[in-house]
């Protein structure tokens, strides 16, 4: 099922906006508030109330519990925009023990995406609530193989049943907003994981316990050695975004070792913003070479040049550094990496000295190196 839509600015004011209403003729109502009442939840009365008042969650909630054969549900930004009903529903279907529910367990879903939208500019102002507990219960799914979702920060990480899930058959995740720390919880019950993407975001006005201006190196080492026995393909992506009256993008710094990915030797494809393996300058601390930051069976390396627009940044000025640590790594790529097959190096501006420079270490290498234009910059 795919319900897709988006016509909300993401990033700006309009989460303060309620979603239209949809409008139900009473007969039609009748025939749902029925449906509702079968289904016994002690919520019964609260969904159905959110049904009369024409509410995207309540409708879209409805739907989905009517579809027991259901296998892949994708859910564009206007339908995960608001969530607390599906959550409830979730909740009840896969984490509590009830034996009057007459909800389906969803025992045929495989593959989910609900793409909410961004936070917005000072959300924590208008409200508390997050969408933590409304998207966990997708990791309870008997047969899910896939998720892709934002994960909002929970002020403390608790999973919605009585234990954690065993989402044996997961093997793809793609999850945005999640911080590392929670995002070690997470990935604690994902054992047989292969496929991560993972986009690290930080934004001043929301800063918390957890969203901080520190990229935790060592954190993030932790949480992916949870699936460091399994994880074949590895993508993160990096931004910061400006606050209202920010004049530039809020300084971050790294904390810990430049080795984070190392461990992970079952590892063929990694994709990485070249800002965590080399920090933002030659000067930044604790930095060591790609042979020793990289993991030895990788096959493909893309280093992508997100968090460029950051004021640390200073690798536009430092070609020729950037370049030796290339060279002084893929020189003697069949020691440290042997598998390698090729780097892709995702650029944001064209810089002729650069692109010259890694298709020449490429060559006298022996290795395939491609450069193309990164869609996403910052």
């Amino acid at each position: 099922m795919i319900l897709n839509g988006d016509c909300f600015d993401p990033i700006g004011w309009d989460y303060r906006k309620k979603c239209p209403k949809l409008p139900v003729t009473e007969v039609v109502l009748d025939e749902l508030v029925k449906c509702i009442e079968g289904i016994q939840i002690p919520y019964a009365e609260q969904w159905i109330q959110e049904l009369r008042a024409g509410t995207m969650d309540a409708f879209v909630t409805l739907l989905l519990s009517q579809l027991p054969s259901l296998r892949r549900l994708y859910l564009g930004k206007n339908f995960a925009r608001e969530s607390r009903l599906m959550g409830m529903m979730l909740r009840s279907a896969l984490c509590e023990e009830s034996q009057n529910s007459h909800l389906t367990s969803f025992t045929h879903l495989q593959d989910v995406s609900v793409v909410y939208p961004g936070l917005g500019l000072h959300i924590r102002r208008f409200t508390d609530v997050r969408n933590t507990a409304d998207v966990l219960p997708l990791f309870y799914l008997p047969s899910i193989e896939q998720i892709r979702t934002l994960v909002d920060n929970p002020a403390t990480f608790m999973w919605p049943g009585k234990c954690p899930p065993i989402p044996s058959k997961l093997t793809s995740l793609d999850l945005r907003m999640l911080r590392e720390g929670p995002l070690g919880q997470v990935l604690s019950v994902t054992r047989g994981l292969r496929k991560l993407k993972w986009d690290w975001y930080y934004r001043e006005d929301i800063k918390d316990h957890f969203v901080t201006d520190i990229i935790n190196l060592d954190q993030i080492a932790a949480d992916l050695s949870h699936v460091q026995e399994t994880l074949t393909d590895l993508t993160i992506t990096a931004a910061t975004d400006l606050a209202e009256s920010a004049p530039e993008h809020p300084e971050v710094i790294f904390h810990g070792s430049f080795k984070t990915f190392s461990g992970l030797h079952m590892l063929k494809n990694l994709e990485v913003p070249i800002a965590f393996l080399l920090g933002f300058s030659p000067s930044t601390p604790n930095v060591v070479g790609l042979e020793e930051a990289l993991p030895k069976n990788i096959e493909w390396l893309t280093l992508n040049e997100h968090l460029c627009l950051q004021r640390e940044w200073e690798w536009e000025f430092e070609t020729e550094y950037l370049l030796r640590a290339v060279r002084s790594w893929l020189q003697n790529w069949k020691r440290f990496t042997p598998r390698l097959r090729g780097l892709i190096y995702k650029v944001w501006d064209w810089d002729p000295e650069l692109i010259e420079g890694l298709r020449d270490i490429g060559a006298q290498a022996g290795i395939q190196v491609q450069i193309i234009k990164d869609e996403r910059s910052d």
